[in-house]
């Protein structure tokens, strides 16, 4: 759970986030030192002992439970962090100007984003697809005057779910999106055709045999 600092100028060091056992009801861990609220939290869908977060200061972060540490911090989303998912390699971030991006943790690069209306609720990702859920802050949307409550005619106010197949496009060369296909063989340090489900450390144990 995300806690707020109290008291006077942050004397307990900003923001936290506190991790509990449900097994023995104790506190497992505490990390964080933000001077924003954290607005999302992923530690079910990323590597063990790893939580991946969001926060108003518009940063996605990365704790290692074991040490309490920060091993990634990200400047993501101008409007602040509102969903987040993680795995070895990479991290999937939505904001509230509703923009998903696609990083590279290691490197800390930006290896793709999308833009939709609305702030982005949910993520969930596999090795080649991608959901997000975009849901509007505005819940009773009106219509031309204060009695028109037809949604029919005023799609803005509608909330968005993509599904994105980043295999789709695999056999397309001059496609911008398709960053499942990569040989690894260029010497470009910023390239979209990054795999989804292909880790650094497999590439480079391949690499090297």
């Amino acid at each position: 759970m995300g806690v707020k600092s109290c008291g006077w100028a942050m004397n307990d060091g900003g923001n936290k986030i506190q991790v509990y056992s449900l097994e023995t009801g104790k506190l497992a861990a505490t990390v964080g030192n933000s001077a924003g609220d954290f607005t999302c939290i992923n530690l079910r869908d990323g590597p063990p002992n790893l939580l991946v977060c969001g926060n108003k200061d518009r940063r996605v972060r990365v704790f290692d439970l074991r040490s309490g540490l920060s091993v990634a911090s990200l400047y993501a989303h101008h409007l602040g962090v509102t969903a987040v998912q993680g795995d070895e390699w990479k991290l999937v971030s939505g904001g509230g100007e509703g923009l998903v991006c696609v990083w590279e943790m290691r490197m800390a690069a930006k290896l793709w984003e999308m833009h939709n209306r609305h702030p982005v609720r949910h993520i969930w990702f596999d090795a080649s697809t991608l959901v997000t859920a975009n849901i509007p802050d505005e819940k009773s949307p009106r219509g031309a005057c204060i009695t028109d409550d037809d949604l029919t005619a005023h799609r803005r106010h509608r909330g968005v779910i993509s599904l994105y197949d980043f295999s789709e496009d695999a056999t397309v060369q001059d496609n911008v999106l398709p960053i499942c296909r990569s040989n690894y063989v260029e010497e470009s340090g910023y390239n979209y055709n990054i795999g989804l489900s292909m880790p650094y450390d497999a590439l480079s144990h391949r690499s090297t045999s």
